[in-house]
């Protein structure tokens, strides 16, 4: 049996806008090229050896050979790449080769997906893989795989990430998965309706391991639920970077404002390995009332004092900011800016809320009857795809643009950035076909 994979192109969030690329085209956020998501990896992973499997990413240019013969094309997708991954599953279709679609969008929206293949994978795919194998080789695939038991992590293969061909791509770092699932329900997050509301902790062993296999030494844990505070979440991670401190390594570690105000826990993280902090702010409660009218000044003080707490420990931290939630208004941009300046971050990003199925947001904005069009294209988190709350489409755009603008001018590339300081938006979370 031969199967390809497949991980179609997408938009990143400044393309199309030119004129904000040139403002940040210095400062490494906006653009990369970076091998896909862990998906395809744990899948050629769990593949039994005797089964070939290759690999094509889209977004390299790596040609699509539709009449290519093998048995299973196997597409796993996150919004902004799903009108792409629908062409490729269609035009195989054309020529009877079978194909399955899974990962965040298709869970979300399986209906929509099962249009475009002959199976759909809902959820996480390690416990299913083996019976979507038997079930292509009886020749009877069925419509729709869906675990009825959630990974063990313990039985979380390290990816095969020897299916990227490394002169591909400019990116000298590697993604881990530390944790599956999360209770907190942010709105515009899917990992709860695709992993489950139940954190499970990834053995610590078994993480260094991945990190002892993979050809570089920095890496990027992919889930922020390994820094929510809690001693379990606290005790979880200090006991990865007890380990990790015994390796050469860097580590990119992705969090919202909901962080520990305890500066010998950064020291910790930073004898670990850790270089930097990705921090989204926008679904966590403490980063929404800080934008919010109720706001204090000491609590408006408290979250500086946070971003300088981690910073004085020796992480970067890098802030992404998200706009367009029904909580805020204009009023938002001048806010961020101010906090940006007076926390003294030098590295950012800005993304519009976008409703993506899957998520809270996502099905309040459907019920509402807000989406503007399902040109999965621009729901890239750069363009605006629903109706505001406290906005009008254009005026969130135009806000969008002052952010970037207004942040980067005159603003000094920071020299010492390591190469993976770059952000995936949505992509960053697809863990799972």
């Amino acid at each position: 049996m031969r199967l390809r994979l497949i991980y179609p192109k997408f938009r990143k969030f400044l393309e199309g806008h030119e004129a904000l690329r040139q403002v940040v085209k210095d400062h490494l956020v906006g653009d990369y090229t970076m091998p896909p998501s862990l998906a395809l990896p744990i899948i050629a992973a769990l593949t039994p050896p005797e089964i070939e499997v290759n690999l094509t990413d889209d977004n390299v240019g790596q040609r699509i050979d539709y009449d290519e013969e093998i048995d299973l094309v196997v597409i796993s997708c996150f919004t902004p790449q799903a009108q792409r991954a629908y062409e490729i599953a269609d035009e195989f279709a054309l020529r009877g080769t079978p194909t399955i679609l899974g990962g965040i969008h298709p869970t979300g929206m399986p209906a929509e997906a099962a249009q475009h293949a002959d199976a759909v994978c809902v959820g996480e795919v390690e416990p299913v893989w083996h019976e979507i194998l038997d079930d292509l080789r009886r020749g009877t695939l069925k419509r729709f795989y869906h675990a009825t038991e959630p990974l063990p992590m313990a039985q979380m293969p390290v990816p095969r990430r020897d299916i990227f061909s490394r002169d591909l791509y400019k990116w000298d770092a590697h993604l881990v998965i530390t944790t599956r699932g999360c209770p907190v329900r942010c709105e515009g997050c899917p990992i709860p309706n695709k992993e489950g509301t139940l954190i499970r902790l990834r053995p610590v062993e078994c993480i260094i391991e991945d990190i002892k296999s993979m050809p570089y030494r920095e890496f990027y844990f992919t889930d922020d639920t390994v820094m929510i505070p809690g001693k379990k979440s606290m005790k979880f991670i200090l006991g990865i970077m007890e380990r990790t401190a015994e390796l050469d390594v860097s580590i990119f570690l992705p969090s919202t404002m909901m962080m520990a105000r305890d500066p010998s826990f950064y020291d910790k993280l930073r004898k670990g390995g850790a270089t930097s902090m990705y921090t989204v702010f926008g679904y966590d409660s403490v980063s929404r009332h800080l934008f919010s009218h109720d706001c204090t000044r000491a609590q408006w003080q408290e979250c500086i004092d946070l971003v300088r707490m981690i910073e004085d420990a020796g992480i970067h931290f890098f802030a992404s900011y998200g706009v367009g939630f029904d909580d805020q208004d204009p009023s938002i941009f001048d806010k961020i800016l101010k906090f940006s300046d007076e926390a003294g971050i030098d590295l950012a990003e800005f993304f519009i809320h976008t409703p993506f199925p899957g998520t809270p947001f996502g099905d309040i904005a459907s019920r509402q009857n807000r989406i503007l069009h399902r040109n999965y294209h621009l729901w890239n988190t750069g363009n605006v795809v629903f109706r505001p709350k406290n906005f009008t489409p254009e005026k969130l755009l135009e806000g969008f643009f002052y952010l970037w603008k207004g942040f980067y001018k005159d603003k000094a590339p920071k020299q010492t950035l390591r190469s993976f300081e770059i952000n995936e938006s949505q992509g960053g979370s697809d863990q799972a076909a």
